[in-house]
């Protein structure tokens, strides 16, 4: 019986589906990394790396000093199999192996946060933010329950703890006691790179003015955001 994480990924992805991922990343993220990529041999911790997408796109970029944090050792052990990676560490709690992370340039979490229990949201941050570097990031990609549609990447699979929305990420900011730094908040955007995807933005836009108008209608608080998945970004200040 098929009980693992990666066999769960392995059942609902192909490699068509892993390079649209692959273009999300490239499109929402590149240029934070072309900026990293004026330092020199960054390096950049991923927790929960899922099939290898983002990790993929570093060594795209010629980045490999990557290390990597899954609580599913079989997830491990396939990324070491087909990537470059430095460390990988076997956990589901970030605070909990402090000790072993080094210094990042970068930090990710995608489709991460939502699978972890509340109680580990303020010490993983504030664990990420104390190994990042000075004018480094830490990137983290959420379902957004700000978008009614939002409720399918919250329940659409049993493993999901939570949705955000932009006043949550504030409030997860806030929650985590760190200090000197500078955020922001956008959507998860389709990137234009074919047809396709330019029909999908249009119609996109489309149901989000229909949304919009709707809340405006009734008479209730209406969100600048509408994408199916929000991004929050930390920087760290110097």
């Amino acid at each position: 019986m098929k009980d693992s994480y990666l066999s769960r990924l392995e059942d609902v992805y192909n490699q068509k589906s892993f390079q649209r991922k692959v273009n999300y990343i490239k499109y929402n993220f590149g240029p934070i990394i072309r900026n990293l990529k004026t330092r020199k041999d960054i390096s950049v911790l991923e927790v929960g790396p899922g099939k290898g997408e983002f990790i993929k796109y570093l060594h795209t970029c010629r980045i490999k000093n990557i290390d990597v944090i899954d609580k599913d050792k079989n997830v491990m052990k396939s990324l070491q199999n087909n990537f470059n990676i430095t460390n990988a560490f076997n956990s589901d709690n970030v605070a909990s192996i402090k000790s072993k992370l080094r210094r990042y340039d970068l930090v990710i979490l995608i489709q991460v946060l939502e699978h972890m229990s509340p109680k580990f949201y303020f010490s993983t941050i504030k664990t990420l933010f104390s190994r990042v570097k000075n004018n480094g990031y830490i990137l983290i990609v959420v379902p957004n329950a700000n978008n009614p549609l939002g409720l399918v990447e919250r329940y659409g699979d049993l493993q999901h703890q939570m949705a955000f929305t932009e006043q949550s990420l504030k409030d997860l900011i806030r929650g985590a006691g760190i200090h000197n730094f500078d955020f922001d908040i956008k959507g998860y955007s389709i990137p234009p790179y074919d047809v396709v995807n330019m029909v999908r933005i249009i119609l996109q836009k489309l149901l989000h003015l229909f949304l919009l108008t709707i809340m405006v209608i009734n008479g209730g608080t209406y969100f600048k955001i509408m994408n199916p998945n929000i991004v929050l970004i930390i920087r760290k200040k110097a």
